[in-house]
């Protein structure tokens, strides 16, 4: 059966900033490069579409604010034309994480009516592809590496990820029955495996092992570093919900929250999904950074002061913890269990425990190493301190 999919996609890049800088600083250094660029609010009045329904979903689902801190920004004028590129809508944003320093470049964007095969192509190649940004022609991911090199960060990103948000998936009303009847399609999608249908379908139903729901028009899938939502916003199943909300807030509020009926949008802000994406892959930097950090500390970092050492490796620490401390902050138990299920797929958790025990292992390592400097220095100020009371002696004399 030929599939006929509508789909929304994003290509993330992931740097780290690897100097203090505040969100009025960076929004100082976008300007210069881009000057035109929209600056995303959750309170401001915005004409941009994207903008305002991003703002619509924070507010149903973080109650007027994330958890994390962030600046985003829209690149205007650096936009790729979408018709041009054979898109439907096309969205080019920059967002700054200033708690964790880290810096995501995302590339936006909906195709309608497209073959499996092509999505899945995609899947494969989409941030290698050449568009125009701008006056370059180039992939997203050299438009991104030459941005970050004017930005002053480094050139190679430390993260990526990869997210497909479905639509429409043929003729199928439910993620349940899909996963029944093509759990290797799936597979294909999520991993970018052209050649899913020889795979044998209990492989594929273990890579999507790692999913979450709250309703049944909807579910996510996370593996490697990529992730699947399947929003099946045009099933018969989504279409009753509507209906359900509508006389729900009707009745209790005066009329339903315009949240569910935000339809599709390149961001993939429906239900959520982008946030939390963008908070295990903020996650996922940082013990990148932290795993860096280690192996090059008897190398690159050899000649650095014992105390930036220390202050360094507690700061890791202290945005790693964070990080894990924003799921529990989160108001909605829902949103914070898909974080948590996203984090599982990833294998996080158990990283970030080993991260955290090698943190301290190294501050104790160089807090010994300082010790015995310390102790070092003292002895040494104590024979010199000896040997001027006798010169001192032999003066007298």
């Amino acid at each position: 059966m030929t599939q006929i999919l509508n789909a929304n996609l994003t290509h993330s890049l992931f740097y780290s900033v690897p100097f203090a800088l505040s969100e009025a600083q960076f929004e100082g250094c976008v300007r210069k490069i881009c000057p035109d660029a929209l600056v995303y609010h959750r309170d401001a009045k915005l004409e941009e579409s994207h903008f305002t329904q991003m703002q619509t979903v924070e507010r149903f689902l973080r109650g007027g604010s994330q958890t994390y801190s962030v600046r985003r920004f829209f690149l205007r004028s650096l936009c790729p034309d979408a018709k041009a590129c054979g898109f439907s809508d096309v969205f080019l944003m920059l967002s700054y994480f200033e708690e964790t320093s880290v810096v995501a470049f995302s590339f936006h964007y909906s195709v309608e009516e497209i073959l499996l095969d092509q999505l899945i192509g995609l899947r494969q190649s989409g941030q290698a592809r050449v568009y125009r940004f701008g006056e370059k022609e180039e992939s997203f991911s050299d438009f991104a590496a030459d941005f970050a090199v004017q930005l002053g960060l480094p050139r190679t990103f430390t993260e990526q990820s990869f997210l497909c948000e479905v639509t429409r998936f043929g003729e199928f009303t439910s993620p349940e029955e899909i996963e029944e009847k093509a759990p290797d399609v799936l597979y294909g999608l999520l991993s970018g495996d052209e050649g899913y249908s020889f795979v044998p379908k209990e492989l594929c139903r273990e890579r999507l092992t790692y999913s979450w729901s709250s309703r049944d028009f909807i579910r996510i899938y996370g593996v490697g570093k990529a992730f699947l939502f399947l929003n099946l916003i045009a099933s018969p199943s989504h279409e009753k919900y509507l209906e359900r909300q509508r006389v729900f807030g009707g009745e209790i509020y005066g009329a339903a929250d315009e949240y569910f009926f935000l339809g599709s949008n390149p961001l993939s802000v429906n239900h959520g999904i982008l946030f939390s994406v963008e908070f295990v892959m903020m996650l996922k930097t940082l013990v990148s950074d932290v795993l860096s950090f280690q192996s090059a500390f008897g190398k690159r970092k050899k000649h650095m002061s014992y105390y930036r050492r220390i202050r360094e490796t507690r700061e890791f620490r202290r945005k790693i913890i964070l990080v894990l401390e924003k799921v529990e902050q989160t108001a909605i138990t829902e949103i914070g269990e898909l974080s948590s299920v996203l984090m599982e797929s990833q294998h996080i958790a158990p990283i970030v425990d080993q991260v955290k025990y090698l943190l301290e292992l190294l501050e104790g390592d160089l807090s010994l190493i300082y010790s015995e400097r310390s102790n070092l220095l003292v002895t040494i100020l104590t024979v010199l301190g000896l040997l001027l009371a006798a010169w001192q002696v032999l003066l007298a004399l």
